[in-house]
Formats: C-alpha cells, sequence, structure tokens
C-alpha cells in the first residue's frame, strides 16, 4: 500500500512537473512571437490540467479562458491575412473555450462577427453581434462596449437598416465619451490626451454618424457630425494619421454630395465657412493621443454609399 501510495505521488509530481515547464515553455514562446507554437503549447497543458486536476476545475476554467483569449487574438491575426479557414477554426475553438467567460465568449462573438462581415454574410454577422450585445448588457464591466455597437452600425447600415444604424452608433458615442472624457466634450479645452486607438474609434463614431445621418436625409446635422470625426482625429491623432485622412477624404465626398442634392445645405455651408475664415488662429494647441491604432478599427466604419 505504501508502495502505491509513493508511485502515485511520484506520478503527480511529475506531471506538475512536466505542466511547469509547458507553461514555461508557452511563456518562451509569447515572448518571441511565436503565438501560434503557443497555442499549441497551451492546448497541451490544458490537457494536462483535465487529467492532473479534474475536467471541471476552476484550475482548468481558467487555463480555458486564456487559451481562448489566445484563440481570439491569434483568429484576428490571421483575418488581417485573409486566411479565413484558420480564422473559423479558431474562433470555433474560443467559443467552446469561453463556456465559462462571458467576457470572452462577447469577444469571440464580435470576432464571429467580424468573420462573417468578411465574408459577405451580414445577417450571420448580425446575429453573433445581437448575441455579443445581449452577453454585455448583463455584465457589470466590459472592455470596449462601444466597439460592439459599432460594429452593429456598420453592419445595419450594409443591410440599409439605417435608423438602428443611426441609433447604435449614438449609443457608441456616448460610451466613448464616458469611457475618454467622463463626458466631457472631447474637442474642449480639458480634455486629457487618451490612447490613439480609442480615439480612433471615436472618430469613427462620429463618421458613421454622419453616414447614417446622410442616408437618412438630415443632411445639415450629417455634414456637423462628420467635421466632428474629422476635428477630434486630427486633433489627437495628426493630421496625417491614416485614420484622419480616410475620414477627411469622406467627409469631403460628403460635402460634395450633399451640397448638389441640397440647396439648403449649400447656403448653409457658405455661412459656416464665411464665419470659420473669421475665426481662424482662435484655436488652442493640438493634444495628440498616446500609442498605435490597430487595423481592427477601419472595420467599424460604416461605408457611406450612394445617398
Amino acid at each position: 500500500q505504501n508502495r502505491k501510495c509513493i508511485k502515485m505521488a511520484d506520478e503527480d509530481n511529475a506531471e506538475l512537473l512536466a505542466l511547469q515547464r509547458i507553461d514555461e515553455t508557452c511563456t518562451q514562446l509569447q515572448q518571441q512571437g511565436n503565438y501560434l507554437e503557443a497555442l499549441e503549447c497551451m492546448e497541451r497543458g490544458l490537457v494536462l490540467r483535465q487529467h492532473f486536476f479534474g475536467a471541471d476545475s476552476e484550475e482548468v476554467w481558467r487555463a480555458c479562458k486564456v487559451v481562448g483569449e489566445m484563440c481570439n487574438l491569434l483568429a484576428m491575426t490571421y483575418l488581417q491575412q485573409e486566411d479565413f479557414a484558420m480564422v473559423l477554426e479558431l474562433l470555433k475553438k474560443a467559443e467552446i473555450l469561453t463556456e465559462r467567460d462571458p467576457p470572452g465568449r462577447a469577444v469571440t462573438f464580435n470576432n464571429l462577427a467580424c468573420y462573417y462581415r468578411r465574408q459577405g454574410k451580414l445577417h450571420a454577422s448580425l446575429q453573433y453581434l445581437q448575441k455579443a450585445l445581449k452577453i454585455e448588457g448583463r455584465l457589470e464591466k466590459v472592455d470596449n462596449p462601444a466597439d460592439t455597437h459599432l460594429n452593429a452600425c456598420a453592419v445595419l447600415s450594409q443591410l440599409g437598416r439605417h435608423q438602428s444604424a443611426l441609433e447604435h452608433a449614438q449609443s457608441a458615442l456616448i460610451l466613448l465619451q464616458e469611457e475618454l472624457f467622463n463626458g466631457v466634450n472631447p474637442l474642449g479645452d480639458e480634455a486629457v490626451p487618451p490612447k490613439a486607438d480609442r480615439i480612433a474609434v471615436l472618430a469613427i463614431a462620429y463618421h458613421n454618424i454622419g453616414v447614417e445621418q446622410e442616408f437618412l436625409k438630415k443632411f445639415d446635422q450629417s455634414l456637423s457630425s462628420y467635421r466632428k470625426g474629422v476635428e477630434v482625429a486630427e486633433r489627437y491623432l495628426g493630421p496625417d494619421h491614416s485614420i484622419t485622412v480616410t475620414l477627411r477624404n469622406s467627409t469631403v465626398a460628403a460635402r460634395r454630395a450633399i451640397v448638389a442634392k441640397d440647396p439648403q445645405a449649400r447656403a448653409q455651408l457658405t455661412t459656416k465657412q464665411a464665419k470659420s475664415k473669421a475665426k481662424k488662429g482662435k484655436g488652442g494647441g493640438s493634444k495628440r493621443a498616446t500609442g498605435t491604432v490597430g487595423s481592427e478599427a477601419t472595420g467599424m466604419i460604416s461605408p457611406r454609399g450612394s445617398v
């Protein structure tokens, strides 16, 4: 009996040692940027944890959360490379792994929505966004809740549901102002420079509101929203940033289209331009945001299309 106990203890120690080595290897691979190899290593560690601690243990579910996060990270990398088969495989893994991780599952659903949108399957994309919003609505704290609304806005816009798209863009704007400025006007003097990726999303929110207002023929409001998006981007990201350039070009195109269709907008624009020239030189210095903007931000931009 004693020998049996000693043997079992030795086996347990060997498994724990193997698990420790696997975890150390995972960390090294991530530090080297070898994320796919790190994921394979994590999956081996997960199997070992299930065997050692039990499939329903807290230790295993904590590991599932970490592996799910890696699956989501890799999926978005492969989405940028348009390796769609790998994206879907990784996200389906993440969906299983996040069974007891509601925030992780909301992220996974958001990413699945991005995948299906890129595939042109807009209804499937919208269904996943609605699932993500439902989960986020039950959580006390959500990282970047505005992003789900902006993704929903872009998909609804492509589906021609512009009033619903506008409502989601406005919800995103409110959430972003609370997140970045505690509700303070981002164009005011007291704003503290936030991170560049979040400012990019704020500028996109203004732009998307402008797009939907243009579709809904609220031309004066639309021009104002477009202008605010460009002003935020120029102030915090700089005039030459790719997001700023994209939004500025879209705003110029929108202004031309609106002025061609709406005589009232043409007259108002002429008046505003005259006032703008009179006020030139009175503004304060710009405050640049910190950090970089990921390419996923551009995926939230609603296309203008033909109005």
